[in-house]
């Protein structure tokens, strides 16, 4: 009986990593989409993308990413990534006034980038082992670094990524914040 407890722990403590081997980045979960298409984004090992139990036709961009367009009808659906060791799912709501009601707690997706052209390799690259990353100062390709420091309380060369506290694919929550300030500035500082 001995034996089996470290067998046990070791499976429990391996789990959280298998599920960090694969994320989706959009659309977010909860969000509520205007009827017309709506914009995958995912990563994962060898991953497979499904939505409402249907596989997904992806393009893969980078090594381990995952990019498609689907044109979903009004309803609550249900997008899943697979790989091998792990599985995420989030629902979201395709609808608009006069066709059926979002469930509760449901917020509207705001995009971003905003624009629908906007390629991956703006904000993306391979570093040289080949692995896909975001480009260190890529946001201030777009946002004006000398108003960040009225909306921050640090200068921009202080945080080594603006996606510890912003979602750089879109969310439902205001300036795109991953959690409440208060959660944000606990990441960094106790």
């Amino acid at each position: 009986m001995r034996r089996a407890l470290p067998l046990v722990v070791a499976l429990v403590a391996a789990a959280p990593a298998a599920e960090e081997a694969g994320r989706i980045m959009r659309p977010a979960p909860r969000s509520i989409y205007p009827p017309g298409e709506v914009d995958i984004a995912a990563t994962a090992p060898a991953g497979k993308l499904e939505l409402d139990g249907r596989p997904v036709a992806a393009a893969q961009p980078f090594p381990d990413v995952w990019h498609a367009k689907v044109k979903p009808g009004a309803g609550l659906h249900t997008l899943a990534l697979s790989w091998e060791g792990g599985r995420q799912e989030v629902q979201f709501f395709v609808g608009s006034a006069g066709g059926p009601a979002a469930p509760a707690g449901y917020l509207p997706f705001r995009p971003h980038p905003p624009g629908a052209d906007t390629e991956c390799t703006q904000c993306h690259e391979l570093s040289p082992r080949g692995r896909f990353r975001f480009k260190t100062g890529a946001c201030f390709d777009c946002h004006q670094s000398e108003g960040f420091a009225k909306v921050h309380t640090h200068e921009p060369a202080q945080l080594a990524e603006c996606g510890m506290c912003h979602n750089p694919h879109g969310s439902t929550a205001k300036a795109h914040l991953r959690y409440p300030k208060e959660t944000a500035c606990k990441q960094c500082h106790d």
